[in-house]
């Protein structure tokens, strides 16, 4: 079976000491894809050959850092010109954390992990609501329960349409958890799930996963 998906799971300064990246790229490449349709890298240099002919790019990283090194731009390079010939881009849970201050990362996406200022509650069961925009994603679906980090108060990208499809709430406010954009011929998904693997250990939270991977690689 040709190799339709690709995650980039983080290692070195594409990760953290508090996400087990491994362990989610693994869970996520059973839940998205057949046997044998799912790539895993974790080296940026091997990245731009893995997306030939490649539909859909999981982006599951992170950065213990808050400045950029070459290897993000080279990242941003590949994005750019995967995102130009209409590839469609899963970003998760602590992406808002990676390749930090570049540009076109953090307005493919359009949040960022805001040190200072963004914060999630202690992990645990977590109820995620649906929020009142209508998407092909989440029609049908409800508010649902899941062992996860809620992201709170990210920053959003000035110029970036954010329209949540889930939300959650904290300190009297409302923030977004799960949202959807196209970008010319590409769509994105920014989904703030998926810490470590007890998240998809939810039914409704795979459910809503493959939802997300339908409507990126444009079967639904």
């Amino acid at each position: 079976m040709p190799v339709d998906t690709v995650i980039f799971s983080g290692e070195g300064p594409h990760s953290d000491p508090w996400h087990p990246l491994a362990e989610t790229s693994a869970t996520l490449a059973t839940l998205i894809g057949d046997p044998g349709s799912v790539t895993i890298v974790t080296s940026v240099d091997q990245l731009d050959t893995a997306l030939d002919g490649v539909r859909l790019l999981v982006v599951n990283a992170s950065a213990d850092r808050a400045t950029p090194i070459p290897e993000d731009e080279a990242f941003a390079r590949v994005l750019d010109g995967f995102l130009a010939r209409g590839g469609s881009l899963l970003a998760i849970h602590s992406a808002t954390l990676a390749f930090p201050q570049v540009a076109s990362w953090r307005s493919a996406i359009g949040a960022a992990w805001e040190h200072g200022r963004s914060f999630h509650p202690p992990i645990g069961p977590s109820l995620v609501r649906r929020s009142g925009v209508e998407h092909p994603i989440s029609t049908g679906l409800g508010d649902f329960e899941v062992f996860d980090e809620r992201y709170t108060d990210l920053e959003l990208i000035d110029g970036v349409d954010v329209e949540p499809l889930y939300v959650h709430d904290e300190g009297g406010d409302t923030h977004p958890l799960v949202w959807a954009r196209t970008v010319g011929s590409s769509r994105i998904v920014y989904s703030a799930l998926g810490h470590d693997a007890r998240s998809y250990e939810s039914p409704e939270h795979v459910e809503l996963l493959r939802r997300i991977v339908a409507w990126l690689r444009h079967d639904s």
